[in-house]
C-alpha cells in the first residue's frame, strides 16, 4: 500500500498536468466563446466543453512514457503503478465532473453569462437530475482516460509496430463491422437505439469498456519493459 501511496504521491506533484493544462485549456476556450457570445448577441450552444474531455483522453496517453520508467527505476512494482495511476485518474474525474457540475449550475443561475452562451449547460448532456449529470460526466472522463491509457500501454509493450498493428485491426473491424450493419440494414435499429438513450443511460455502457480497457492496461504494463 506504501508503494501505490509512492505512486498517487508522484502524479500529485505532476499538478501542471493533471490540473493546471486541463484548467488552461477549458478557461481559454470558455473565454472565446463567452467573447463570440457577448459581440452577437445570440444564443449560441458550442462544443467547447469537449476539450477537456480530450484533453483527458490525450493525457491517458502521455502518463504511461512520462512517469512510468521513473516509478520503475524506484523499485514500484507494475502493479502498483497501475493501481496508484487508476486511483489518481479516477480521483482527478471525480473532482472534474464536480467542478462541471458547478459550473453548469452557475451558467443557468447566471441567464447563461447573461450572453445567451451555453457552454456547460448543454441540452441532452443536463437533461437528468443532478446525480446523472455527475455520472455521465465522472464515466465520461474514465473512459477517455482509459481509452488513452491503452494506447500507451500498446506502445509501450510492442512500440511503434503494435500502435500500427492496433490502427490496422481496429480499421479492419470497423470495416467489416460496417459491411455487416449494411448487409442486415440495422442502420435504422441501432439508430432509433441510440436515440432513446438518455445521456446518463448511455454512461452506463461505458462501464464495461472500461472495465475491459483497464484489463487490457494492466496485463500490457505487467509484461512490458521500461
Amino acid at each position: 500500500m506504501n508503494r501505490v501511496n509512492n505512486v498517487l504521491k508522484m502524479h500529485q506533484r505532476d499538478k501542471f498536468a493533471w490540473m493546471i493544462i486541463p484548467s488552461m485549456i477549458l478557461g481559454s476556450s470558455f473565454l472565446v466563446n463567452l467573447i463570440v457570445g457577448f459581440l452577437s448577441g445570440v444564443e449560441i450552444y458550442t462544443g467547447g466543453l469537449m476539450s477537456i474531455f480530450i484533453y483527458m483522453f490525450v493525457l491517458g496517453i502521455i502518463v504511461l512514457p512520462q512517469t512510468f520508467p521513473f516509478a520503475i527505476s524506484f523499485s514500484i512494482r507494475r502493479t502498483d503503478y497501475f493501481l496508484g495511476t487508476t486511483l489518481h485518474a479516477v480521483t482527478n474525474g471525480f473532482l472534474m465532473a464536480i467542478g462541471l457540475l458547478l459550473l453548469s449550475a452557475i451558467e443557468k443561475a447566471t441567464n447563461f453569462w447573461g450572453t445567451g452562451l451555453h457552454f456547460f449547460h448543454l441540452p441532452y448532456l443536463t437533461d437528468g437530475n443532478i446525480v446523472q449529470q455527475f455520472i455521465f460526466n465522472f464515466l465520461t472522463f474514465v473512459l477517455l482516460f482509459f481509452w488513452g491509457f491503452i494506447i500507451g500501454s500498446v506502445f509501450r509493450k510492442f512500440r511503434a509496430v503494435g500502435l500500427f498493428v492496433l490502427t490496422l485491426a481496429c480499421l479492419l473491424a470497423t470495416t467489416v463491422l460496417t459491411v455487416v450493419i449494411i448487409s442486415y440494414d440495422w442502420w435504422d435499429n441501432i439508430a432509433n437505439w441510440i436515440v432513446d438513450l438518455t445521456a446518463f443511460e448511455l454512461s452506463l455502457w461505458f462501464l464495461p469498456v472500461i472495465l475491459c480497457y483497464a484489463v487490457i492496461s494492466f496485463v500490457l504494463i505487467r509484461r512490458s519493459t521500461v
